[in-house]
């Protein structure tokens, strides 16, 4: 029999009290800001596709409506987005408040699920189904703000590529989920596994700290990851001055990102003196400098500012028809395979895996390439813009042929394709919105983030509620042929600037230390 020592009880209890402390540590952290917020994209994702599987059960079999009425539940979900995301953006831009918007939408998400799987009409669906949208482009709007909140240059691509991993398990692996749950236990188990990873998200949110209060990654004037420690507040010098501390006027100018305007020319300038001779919000002119101080200017960026910005309308357009094209198999697909194979449930939502998993994988890679300086170089003036459109071009491809398969092997195989080509496409859409705000002043990413809920919002209201009447009208097949030319015209959108640009000015002018800003 052994004894423990009294050393060896103290080396247990140091080792608990070093874990706490790390824990405690994390929580300050912008990991545990992308943790949080990316488990909060998977919670608002999740909930979109999680009916996907048993719709027609309880619509079709159960209801006896048409599958119209599928359309429906998927459109009412995006007006609910459509209204949270907007309404969200604004208080939390206008207060600086994270914390409490992301909680609310949390405590709704949670309870409207139950609201859901007690429904036993359609109008009570809807009812549901809307309050759903509306918790979820709450959170999400809020979460995407808060990792732009913290990282910001070369880290906000990589940080939007694993936020983009927990959108595309949601959104893609919620008729996985969904199936197999449904099938275990039906819809009160839905209702109780939503409820559960709300519950746990929202605790991980009470935990860390306001981002707001986080030191963020300082960053050069061309918005890549500067090799400099954070200030430490506290530690103070021989001279009682706070060690590595600046000057207010000084630590004020250098922490404002550089500002980037449309110039009569209609190429990109940079810096505050574009953005103050331009009148807009986030510069920073002689005039407010005033006893060594910087003042910023009392007029913030609105959503209108946003849409007036060329790269964020292109942007938005890319959401719309990548995410709708990605969300365009989850109204149709079902109906598709148990009308033409009698498959269950079960296997459909499994049939899924072959669109979550590669979209996942290309998500994060996408992340960092699209974060890779040289490789922005490369293709400039595209710079991000050449991801999303080669994903569009090639994603039209690949959802034509699906159309063409007879088979589920096919089916699956196409449908892998057209994930991971739809990954490549939408991860920069963040991150371009997302770097192009920082270059505008960085005092509008949640409302930024929500025009991009909205634009999601808009392809799954549209697409999801045409696509079953026009399926009816002229099949499968053709339905996804409509995709495919969705998706292109999307590419073509994506191609208008750049191109402009590189007719005017040359491949030489985005090159070298003197480069033109591009996307």
């Amino acid at each position: 029999m052994s004894i423990r020592t009294p050393s060896a009880s103290n080396n247990d209890g140091n080792a608990i009290k070093r874990m706490l402390r790390k824990c405690n540590d994390f929580r300050s952290t912008p990991a545990a800001v992308l943790t949080v917020s990316t488990m909060a994209v998977f919670s608002d994702t999740v909930v979109y596709g999680l009916i996907v599987p048993f719709l027609p059960d309880i619509v079709q079999d159960k209801l006896g409506m048409s599958s119209s009425a599928n359309g429906i539940l998927f459109g009412t979900f995006g007006l609910g987005v459509l209204i949270g995301a907007p309404i969200s953006a604004y208080i939390s831009d206008r207060w600086n408040m994270r914390k409490w918007p992301m909680i609310i939408g949390l405590l709704g998400l949670g309870a409207t699920s139950v609201l859901f799987a007690l429904g036993n009409a359609f109008w009570e669906l809807v009812v549901a189904r809307l309050a759903q949208g509306l918790s979820s482009g709450i959170t999400w709007a809020v979460g995407l703000a808060m990792i732009a909140d913290v990282y910001s240059g070369e880290g906000m691509g990589k940080a939007m590529g694993v936020a983009f991993s927990g959108f595309t398990v949601g959104y893609l692996g919620g008729p996985v989920l969904g199936g197999v749950i449904y099938g275990a236990g039906g819809t009160h188990a839905i209702a109780i596994f939503v409820g559960a990873i709300a519950a746990v998200d929202l605790i991980f949110r009470l935990l860390i700290i306001e981002p707001k209060n986080m030191q963020p990654a300082r960053t050069s004037q061309t918005g890549s990851l500067a090799d400099v420690d954070p200030i430490q507040p506290g530690v103070q010098s021989a001279d009682g001055a706070e060690a590595g501390a600046t000057p207010a006027a000084e630590l004020s100018l250098m922490n404002r990102p550089p500002g980037s305007v449309r110039g009569e020319t209609g190429d990109i300038e940079s810096g505050p003196q574009a953005r103050s001779a331009a009148g807009l919000p986030g510069s920073i002119d002689a005039k407010e400098i005033i006893d060594g101080e910087a003042t910023l200017p009392e007029r913030r960026t609105t959503m209108w500012d946003l849409l007036k910005e060329w790269p964020i309308l292109a942007c938005c357009v890319a959401t719309v028809t990548v995410t709708g094209a990605s969300g365009s198999f989850e109204p149709t697909l079902p109906i598709h395979m148990a009308e033409e194979y009698g498959t269950s449930p079960t296997i459909i939502g499994v049939v899924f895996i072959a669109l979550v998993i590669p979209s996942m994988i290309a998500g994060i890679v996408a992340g960092r390439f699209t974060d890779n300086e040289r490789i922005l170089n490369y293709v400039a003036p595209y710079g991000r813009f050449a991801f999303m459109i080669v994903g569009s071009v090639l994603a039209a491809i690949a959802v034509a042929c699906v159309g063409a398969t007879r088979n589920i092997a096919g089916l699956v195989v196409s449908l892998a394709v057209v994930g991971f080509l739809c990954g490549i496409a939408a991860v920069p859409i963040m991150s371009t919105m997302g770097v192009h705000v920082y270059r505008m002043g960085g005092d509008a990413y949640a409302k930024v983030y929500a025009l991009f809920n909205i634009a999601y919002s808009v392809g799954v209201i549209i697409i999801p509620t045409v696509l079953p009447p026009l399926m009816n009208a002229v099949g499968f097949a053709a339905t996804l042929g409509v995709v495919s030319a969705i998706l292109v015209f999307g590419a073509i959108v994506l191609t208008i600037q750049p191109t402009m640009m590189l007719r005017k000015y040359g491949r030489a002018a985005f090159i070298g230390e003197n480069a033109r800003t591009f996307l």
